[in-house]
């Protein structure tokens, strides 16, 4: 099996007068706090945002709308108080940012005041048997901040809250913020010109300078092509005329569809070439959540690996996992890894003698193959089997890796310099952190493009299972 890793004011129902709007489906769906997601002290401020949202959904804002009294929160505070800053162990400064918002409208201006409270770090190490310390204000470069709701909105300008000399100085990086400690920074909003919400006025921002990887992509309902392996040339040629290769990538899946705009959905893609050498999750007739490597092309001609379901196997909803998969010709032999353990393994299959006319070959519209698919990360077939997900780390090499390896190097490859890894030949870090090209560091430079605007989850700190004292 793989292992996993204050009262708040209810409005009667009764006496809210909603007003007579149209909404979608989704949108519904985005109005309600189920009780299996949101503990009850959330689902309590849940409801009153939510029927603060469904006032602001009308064209006016007579007294009689206003059934409960206004009041100011953070936005960040709205469903959670506690907030992951985790950063990058390279980086110097850093930042986060919010808005104070109120329920609805008023007639005139709203001031109020974003501010660290040292105060509030004992309760809260009190309430969730922590013992954090208050961030060392040397780091913090941020000062009280008045602001100001303007007369018929509900938001604030943005507050921004700097961190600074993270690294310290010089190679030593003398004075830097200590690495893989959370600190606590507490960030409270008052105002004399009206009252603040119970629970959502307070946000704790737990920072860490971390030694995990902090960047990874969200490919939903969006995925990576390579479009510089259309064109025949030395990079083509890198991709084709293989005789073992191996993907992996650190993923995160949001959800398992199994069904969207398209139809049925049994895949959640992670990368390869649909029909040829793909590594995906799930298939038709079998296990949804479970990872599959379908060889089904001329180069490997193993077929689907595994053929049959292992509830066992069934990777959860918002946990990381490496995931990776081999070939090789010389050995007749495919596998597959889940946080470098292995979970499947098909000998004496595939390619019976490698030869020229049945080499591996990922970039076949260079090779004139107009009607191939084509190499993507978190695309196979149509539209509608994306990822769902969030992706780190993704690589191909065109050799069938040890387990060993697989293991060792799940999170970075140490004192990486691209020469020294001539059989790397694709690796995506996602670690732009903004923007749609993802770059291949590899000495190939196959970069990325995204088919839509990537987003860039923050929050991000991946634990790193192989890590020993």
């Amino acid at each position: 099996m793989i292992q996993h890793q204050k009262q708040y004011f209810h409005p009667e129902p009764s006496k809210v007068r909603l007003c007579h709007f149209e909404r979608s489906e989704a949108q519904s769906r985005n109005l309600s706090f189920q009780s299996h997601k949101f503990p009850r002290s959330l689902r309590s401020v849940g409801m009153t945002l939510s029927a603060a949202a469904l006032l602001l959904s009308c064209n006016r804002f007579d007294p009689v709308d206003h059934v409960f009294p206004n009041s100011i929160y953070l936005d960040v505070s709205q469903m959670e108080q506690v907030q992951a800053a985790n950063f990058s162990n390279r980086v110097q400064t850093a930042s986060q940012q919010l808005s104070v918002v109120m329920a609805y409208p008023e007639d005139t201006d709203i001031t109020a005041t974003v501010a660290v409270d040292e105060s509030l770090v004992a309760e809260y190490n009190s309430r969730y048997g922590t013992d954090y310390a208050f961030l060392p204000a040397q780091y913090l470069d941020f000062t009280p901040q008045t602001v100001t709701i303007e007369a018929g909105r509900t938001t604030s300008e943005t507050v921004t809250i700097g961190f600074k000399g993270l690294a310290g100085e010089g190679e030593d990086q003398t004075g830097a913020l200590e690495i893989d400690r959370t600190w606590l920074l507490p960030v409270r909003v008052t105002s004399d010109d009206m009252a603040t919400m119970d629970g959502s006025s307070i946000a704790y921002y737990l920072v860490k300078r971390t030694s995990a990887i902090t960047v990874a992509a969200q490919l939903t309902d969006n995925w990576i092509n390579f479009p510089l392996l259309d064109q025949p040339g030395p990079l083509a040629d890198v991709y084709n005329d293989l005789t073992a290769v191996t993907y992996e990538a650190l993923i995160n899946i949001d959800r398992f569809d199994t069904s969207n705009d398209f139809g049925e959905c049994n895949i959640s893609t992670v990368m390869g070439v649909e029909q040829y050498l793909l590594l995906r999750i799930g298939d038709a007739s079998f296990e949804r959540q479970q990872l599959q490597f379908d060889g089904s092309g001329n180069g490997s001609q193993f077929g689907k690996l595994p053929s049959k379901s292992d509830p066992s196997k069934k990777l959860e909803a918002g946990l990381w996992y490496h995931v990776a998969c081999t070939y090789d010709q010389a050995t007749r032999t495919a596998r597959i890894y889940v946080n470098g353990q292995l979970t499947d393994e098909a000998k004496d299959v595939g390619v019976t003698g490698s030869s020229a006319d049945n080499r591996i070959t990922l970039a076949m519209q260079a090779l004139g193959m107009t009607e191939a698919y084509r190499f993507c990360i978190g695309w196979s077939y149509n539209d509608f089997r994306p990822l769902q997900g969030k992706i780190a780390e993704a690589r191909v090499w065109r050799v069938a890796r040890t387990q060993q390896e697989i293991w060792d190097n799940m999170y970075r490859l140490p004192d990486y310099v691209a020469e020294n890894y001539p059989d790397l030949i694709g690796y995506w870090k996602f670690d732009e952190g903004s923007g749609n090209t993802i770059h291949d560091y590899s000495m190939y430079e196959n970069h990325g493009q995204a088919q839509s605007d990537i987003t860039w989850p923050s929050g991000i700190e991946i634990p790193e299972i192989n890590k020993t004292e």
